[in-house]
């Protein structure tokens, strides 16, 4: 079959993927999207992702661009007519402002460069059963009837010795306002759809300020270091808003889930 002159046809098993990523995660690294292009097994060349970066790049589908506090490293968004087309072809997607732009541009690039290691760290211990990114849970926020209670930056499900695992993840950089944060546990504490909220963040300090706002709510809340994510993955320690120890991420969802286990069999919806 002969393609207009100037056209561009999409491959199924490879740039659509690529383009994908790059609206589920906002802001990539080149590395980065390498990385979750060979994890999900659909490019393992670096000449061959290479080339249809450039292409893609060139036909103006994504768009690249560099940060002095980024050092060597390319970063890539999507295109907003590449966003249009997946939208259209029934991709969870909210076209919204350009996020280039604008004063909080460098920290959205960090937040989301941290939360794609985040994932990447899961995917790489082959731990990741499903990850649901934050403008998936958006558009299910917005657009139907049974949204979360806040939309996180992830729910993120994982493999453990015990079954399939579900939480909410929140990833933390820089502090926020004390208004902000008995905002945030005001909406966890109407939470029904999940269980449990983990807060991945920078360090100890801020780990003692957010987790003092969390004491009183009903959907458990956990904490704990993204330095000790990366390291230790579910072996990780975590403290928790209703157990005065640390525990490991792994025995607090395990004993999060047994505990659900047991509500369900007594009539309860609380999944």
């Amino acid at each position: 079959m002969r393609y207009p002159k100037g056209s561009l046809q999409l491959s199924q098993s490879r740039d659509l993927p690529l383009l994908r990523q790059l609206l589920r995660s906002e802001f990539v690294t080149h590395s980065q999207l390498f990385a979750f292009m060979q994890l999900n097994h659909h490019e393992q060349s670096r000449h061959s992702f290479d080339w249809r970066v450039r292409r893609l790049l060139e036909r103006e589908l994504i768009r690249r661009q560099t940060l002095p506090t980024i050092a060597g490293e390319y970063l890539y968004s999507i295109a907003a007519p590449a966003a249009i087309f997946l939208q259209n072809i029934g991709e969870y997607c909210l076209v919204g402002r350009d996020r280039f732009g604008g004063k909080e541009v460098e920290r959205s690039v960090f937040h989301a460069i941290g939360l794609n290691e985040i994932q990447l760290s899961l995917l790489r211990a082959g731990l990741l059963i499903r990850w649901i990114g934050s403008l998936e849970v958006r558009s299910q926020n917005e657009l139907t009837g049974f949204g979360f209670a806040k939309d996180y930056d992830a729910v993120v499900t994982v493999q453990t010795e015990t079954g399939d695992e579900r939480f909410a993840l929140e990833y933390e950089r820089n502090p926020k306002s004390v208004k902000h944060y008995r905002e945030i546990a005001a909406t966890v504490t109407r939470e029904v759809h999940l269980s449990r909220v983990l807060y991945l963040v920078s360090n100890y300090d801020l780990l003692q300020f957010v987790s003092g706002f969390f004491r009183n709510t009903r959907c458990r809340v956990l904490f704990g270091l993204e330095r000790d994510w990366h390291s230790d993955l579910l072996d990780m320690a975590v403290s928790s808003n209703s157990a005065p120890h640390c525990q490991t991420l792994r025995e607090t969802l395990s004993s999060i889930g047994q505990g659900i286990q047991s509500t369900q069999s007594q009539g309860s919806l609380f999944v």
